[in-house]
């Protein structure tokens, strides 16, 4: 497989998954959950998926949910890509948020003491 079609293969499988996640799972109450990336092993048996989730407060609810559906997940991506084998996936978040926030209160602190 190319080097193309095999990051097009990726994306397809980000964008079915996304809706997959959207149409077949239900997360916890007030969870907003994103499919910011995927990677996948070259002989496609893994994937990692990295979630965006706001309030990020919610990521171990959003987990045990994904692991709970795990099954589900998998079937309806089988039906949505037509692909016999879909990839067992590891489930990642997105610190962006949290990382921002850290230096958000750390430019705050430091007007705060006249540093800045």
């Amino acid at each position: 497989m190319t080097e193309y079609s095999f990051n097009q293969r990726m994306k397809h499988l980000q964008g079915a998954l996304a809706k997959v996640l959207k149409t077949e799972v239900e997360f916890p109450n007030r969870a907003f959950v994103t499919v910011l990336a995927t990677k996948m092993t070259r002989n496609q048996t893994h994937a990692k998926v990295i979630l965006s989730v706001m309030p990020n407060t919610m990521e171990t609810d959003v987990l045990a949910t994904l692991k709970e559906h795990d099954h589900e997940i998998k079937h309806a991506l089988a039906k949505e890509l037509r692909l016999r084998h879909i990839p067992d996936f590891y489930w990642a978040f997105d610190e962006t948020e949290a990382e921002a926030e850290a230096i958000d209160q750390a430019i705050n602190e430091l007007k705060r003491k006249g540093e800045l």
